[in-house]
């Protein structure tokens, strides 16, 4: 994994392998385009950058003071030599790093209703790049059985919609999920202070040890996908299926199988279903870190 990470450092810019895709990948990356459009428009931007403030504050100008500025950024020296109240205004620094880690692996192909947990985990994960993409660097590492794929992070809206053509353009399968690798791999990636997003699905094992050294250093966000049915499967019925990613017979039945993992403390986590609009869960998740770093 050292060598398949390593590799991606002094290269030229990677070759976008969806880059002549068939109309479909185009069209959907379109609708989700405009959807995440919308949704910042609504104030899940500003909502994202309350949430994850920058390193630190930069001094941008001296104006007069307007009704309501804080009382605390008052310049008395200028307001001395003028006879004017003038305030220092600062501008925020961000220089953030974003790092989505994006679960691929077969069993994310399952799905008893309109989408498949692969599709939620798309969406999300497309979401957060493109709502990171208006200030921050953002990139990926995708995996299932193993590291598929490393995006470097970059600038740029066009770079974020490569992330989103990266995610959605790659089809789930594999025999397992590398989660584990893809945390540690990340740490490796960051050099400095970042975010990063692992959306995943919620049957995946949590590398606790893993998280809990990543989010040392990083701040951390576990988003996990999971379809109704197989969360709770049916009322009085066994429903035969085929786990996809052993091969072997298996049954969802009424009684839920083993909980999810708990999260690590000092981890923000999200839990959506195929069933429900992930949206408010996202932003009630945004608004809690925002109270915190308040």
């Amino acid at each position: 994994m050292k060598r398949r990470l390593a590799s991606y450092f002094g290269r030229p810019s990677p070759v976008d392998p969806v880059h002549d895709a068939g109309t479909d990948l185009r069209a959907q990356v379109r609708r989700l385009e405009i959807r995440a459009r919308r949704a910042m428009e609504a104030g899940l931007t500003g909502q994202y950058q309350s949430a994850f403030r920058g390193l630190g504050l930069e001094f941008e100008e001296v104006r007069e003071y307007r009704y309501g500025d804080d009382v605390r950024t008052i310049d008395w020296n200028v307001t001395a030599r003028t006879g004017d109240l003038h305030v220092k205004r600062y501008r925020e620094e961000r220089d953030l790093t974003v790092l989505l880690l994006v679960d691929l692996s077969a069993s994310t192909r399952f799905g008893s209703g309109v989408m498949t947990v692969h599709d939620l985990i798309a969406e999300v994960s497309s979401l957060f790049a493109l709502s990171a993409a208006r200030r921050d660097r953002v990139g990926a590492i995708l995996f299932d059985d193993d590291l598929r794929a490393v995006i470097p992070p970059r600038l740029g809206w066009r770079h974020g919609l490569r992330v989103v053509r990266e995610v959605l353009g790659s089809a789930p399968q594999g025999s397992g999920t590398a989660f584990t690798a893809a945390v540690r791999g990340a740490g490796r990636l960051l050099r400095r202070r970042g975010i990063v997003i692992a959306v995943v699905d919620r049957a995946c094992s949590l590398p606790r040890r893993e998280l809990l050294a990543l989010a040392a250093r990083h701040e951390v966000v576990v988003v996990r996908a999971a379809d109704e049915l197989s969360r709770t499967g049916l009322v009085g019925s066994r429903l035969p299926v085929i786990d996809a990613e052993t091969g072997r017979p298996g049954v969802v039945r009424r009684t839920p199988g083993e909980p999810a993992d708990a999260v690590p403390p000092g981890i923000d986590a999200i839990d959506l279903v195929t069933d429900t609009d992930y949206l408010p869960a996202v932003r009630a998740m945004l608004e809690r870190r925002e109270k915190r770093v308040h």
